[in-house]
């Protein structure tokens, strides 16, 4: 059986936050011929439904779903097959960091939203993932008080992502995974945790092969799952640190470059193309 596995944002959703009509028939083309389909996304579990609900939700039942970059995973029936959190005092430790750069941060605990400034950043944010937010005081109290944190997340212009995920690096790698979710977000979890860790989690319970399945992202935090298969698909709206990791470059998420390439594989069963 055919198995594929899909990004959100950049990949299946286009510049305007929306999935096209034409990736909405060829992903219920898939679902119809009985084609596992698994969402993995960097979007905190609230914020990936609210994209689901809206516009695939022929998924709902049917489909895994991988959020928090890997760090939360649902089997078809939304029973949590893996959840893992940061420990408070790395949490802590990273938001002062955070704080002494001048950056913005926010964390999730339990699926909420937390900030401790309510600026341009997290207004932006919340925009673009169509989610509420909770303002404190103080992160780091808050954190010590509620526990489970998800994922911590820094925002700031793409040249100072860059030299802030280096400077993290060196400062918690051994802790950490840290990698762009979008080229001005930092997304921050458990060093063991990425979406391809994610992804073997699903497979293994689902007893799925890696053989014959198709990967489709367009971020630095899709490399890890991109790799597992030699079947992967990056859009032309990647970086071309991302594109090394796929076997094919595909149209970009504004030319529905999913759903091209989701036709020519039902089409002839297999992929070639030459962009």
């Amino acid at each position: 059986m055919k198995s594929f596995v899909f990004d959100l944002d950049g990949t299946l959703l286009n510049s305007n936050i929306e999935i096209t009509q034409n990736t909405i028939n060829s992903l219920k083309k898939l679902k119809e011929q009985g084609t596992s389909i698994i969402i993995a996304t960097g979007r905190m579990y609230s914020s990936m439904m609210y994209i689901i609900e809206k516009y695939l939700p022929f998924l709902k039942g049917y489909s895994p779903l991988i959020a928090y970059n890997g760090a939360y995973v649902l089997d078809k029936n939304k029973n949590i097959l893996y959840e893992s959190t940061i420990e408070n005092k790395i949490a802590c430790k990273c938001i002062k960091f955070l704080r002494n750069e001048n950056i913005h941060r926010q964390a999730y605990i339990n699926d909420v939203l937390i900030v401790e400034e309510d600026n341009n950043e997290i207004k932006s944010y919340s925009k673009h993932a169509s989610i509420k937010y909770v303002v404190v005081k103080d992160l780091i109290d808050e954190i010590n008080k509620r526990n489970n944190v998800i994922k911590l997340l820094a925002i700031g212009k793409e040249n100072i992502i860059l030299e802030l995920q280096k400077k993290l690096k060196k400062n918690f790698e051994k802790d950490l995974n840290i990698i762009q979710s979008f080229k001005t977000y930092l997304d921050l979890v458990h060093k063991n945790t990425s979406k391809g860790a994610a992804l073997k989690k699903v497979f293994e319970y689902y007893n799925l092969s890696f053989d014959n399945t198709y990967i489709f992202g367009d971020s630095q935090n899709d490399i890890s799952m991109l790799n597992l298969t030699k079947n992967s698909f990056v859009l032309n709206n990647a970086s071309n640190e991302v594109k090394k990791h796929a076997k094919y470059v595909i149209p970009s998420n504004d030319e529905d470059g999913v759903s091209f390439a989701i036709e020519k594989i039902l089409s002839s069963n297999s992929f070639t193309y030459s962009n």
